[in-house]
Order: structure tokens, then C-alpha cells, then sequence
């Protein structure tokens, strides 16, 4: 029973990860360091010049494609289960 309880909150856990990283909720702090450092390094600095690439868009769709409700929806219901397991 402890098993099954560890496994449930394990599953509860990465979908919760998965799902504030699906959402985006790092892509700023992200986007301000890359922003830092191009305007902090000489051979970015030095690229730009070169290139004239004034902004590019970076496109995260590694994240995008995931389901991830059917993770918590499990790890939900093993961990209900186990709930009503222990008490009887």
C-alpha cells in the first residue's frame, strides 16, 4: 500500500511540473537572460554586428505537444484509492 501511495505522488508530482512548465511560467526569466547576455558579451555583440539579426523568436514546442492531464488524472485516482485503502 505504501508502494502505490509513493508511486501516486510521484505521477501527482511530475504532472504538476509538467503542467507550470507547459504553461510558460519560465519563458521570461529565460528570454531576460538571453537578453543579458547579448547585451553583456562582446562576441554576441560582435555576431549581431555582423549578421544584423535584430530579434529572433525562439519557438518552444518541445512542451507544447504533451498530455499531461491523463498523468494526473491516474496518479489522482491511485492516490484516492490507496486513501480509501488504508482506512479500511
Amino acid at each position: 500500500m505504501n508502494s502505490l501511495f509513493f508511486i501516486a505522488l510521484l505521477l501527482l508530482m511530475i504532472g504538476g511540473i509538467l503542467v507550470v512548465l507547459k504553461g510558460g511560467l519560465f519563458d521570461g526569466i529565460l528570454y531576460s537572460f538571453k537578453q543579458f547576455y547579448k547585451r553583456t558579451s562582446k562576441l554576441e555583440e560582435y555576431v549581431t554586428e555582423q549578421t544584423e539579426r535584430i530579434h529572433d523568436p525562439t519557438h518552444k514546442t518541445g512542451l507544447k505537444d504533451l498530455y499531461v492531464y491523463p498523468l494526473i488524472i491516474s496518479g489522482a485516482m491511485l492516490f484516492i484509492f490507496t486513501l480509501f485503502a488504508a482506512v479500511i
